[in-house]
């Protein structure tokens, strides 16, 4: 009787060693990201990263593009992965982010800020990668809200950290433009202005400069802009358009206002020849506008 009772002890304490052996090997490889943090990780084995570039999405080694969302995760083996537990970024009300990319495509000679490419608010890095996102200063910003977003991919700037970008903490908040103001904007990216013209002509589509890429798909042209900014609350990118404001024209009771343009289409006269004291134009051509404002 003694012998089976050991050989019982000795089966229960084999038994509770594999399953102690089994419970160290499930969580070696396990690991939990709690509701307000992303998982970064850190492929220690794997394929070289091709040249020039620095986050993987291809399964190479190094720092990988997809994130981690909260959730327990098994299978990623402690001496093949690590992993960086990461708070969420938060745009305060009133504010916007603006985003630098560390890897990605060069962004053309031409141009000042990488385009803007779906990737779910940078969310999604291997999108933004696979989708042509260009590595530097980015057109397209957050918006106030939670996002989750790969620290090895983007730097997020914020009123915090605006002065370490030559920033100041009021550049990264809503424009607001009081009723008795409007806005005169100069873009800082685009084509160049024709030869000949004050301005940058109007381009539709754009959400009056909130949509910076579709601006540049429009055709817009870097510099100052027929276009201007009425009262309102307006999300601005400040890398890419600056704005001045100024007051509204007020034209008294008992005069008019006569518009001399220096923007808009060609000059073609429409005084006619009995008029000998210059030419005038329709509204909206370059020149003396025949139509004054009223009071």
């Amino acid at each position: 009787m003694a012998t089976e009772s050991m050989g019982g002890v000795l089966m229960l304490a084999g038994i509770g060693a594999v399953l102690v052996l089994a419970l160290i090997v499930v969580l070696s490889g396990a690991w939990n990201i709690g509701a307000d943090d992303s998982g970064l990780v850190v492929k220690r084995f794997g394929p070289e990263l091709a040249s020039g570039r620095f986050i993987a999405v291809n399964g190479e080694a190094g720092y990988q593009g997809r994130m981690l969302m909260p959730g327990w995760y098994f299978g990623l083996w402690r001496w093949k992965y690590a992993v960086e537990k990461v708070p969420v970024v938060v745009v305060k009300p009133g504010e916007i982010a603006l985003v630098v990319a560390a890897d990605g495509a060069p962004i053309p000679t031409e141009r000042v800020l990488g385009k803007a490419v779906p990737c779910d608010n940078f969310q999604d890095a291997e999108a933004f990668l696979r989708g042509g996102g260009e590595r530097g200063r980015q057109s397209a910003f957050l918006t106030a809200g939670t996002y989750r977003i790969n620290p090895a991919v983007f730097e997020i700037v914020t009123a915090q950290t605006a002065k370490n970008y030559g920033l100041q903490p009021s550049d990264l908040r809503v424009a607001e433009i009081p009723p008795d103001r409007i806005g005169i904007v100069t873009t800082l990216d685009g084509q160049p202005i024709q030869s000949g013209d004050l301005a940058g002509p109007m381009v539709t589509g754009h959400d009056s400069f909130q949509r910076p890429q579709a601006f540049i798909d429009g055709g817009g042209c870097r510099g100052l802009q027929e276009d201007v900014l009425l009262s309102g609350a307006w999300n601005l990118n400040p890398w890419f358009v600056h704005v001045e404001q100024v007051p509204l024209v007020e034209v008294p009771i008992g005069y008019v206002g006569v518009v001399v343009s220096y923007v808009g289409r060609e000059h073609v006269d429409v005084s006619g020849e009995s008029f000998t004291h210059g030419d005038l134009v329709e509204r909206g051509r370059k020149g003396v506008w025949v139509e004054p404002l009223l009071p």
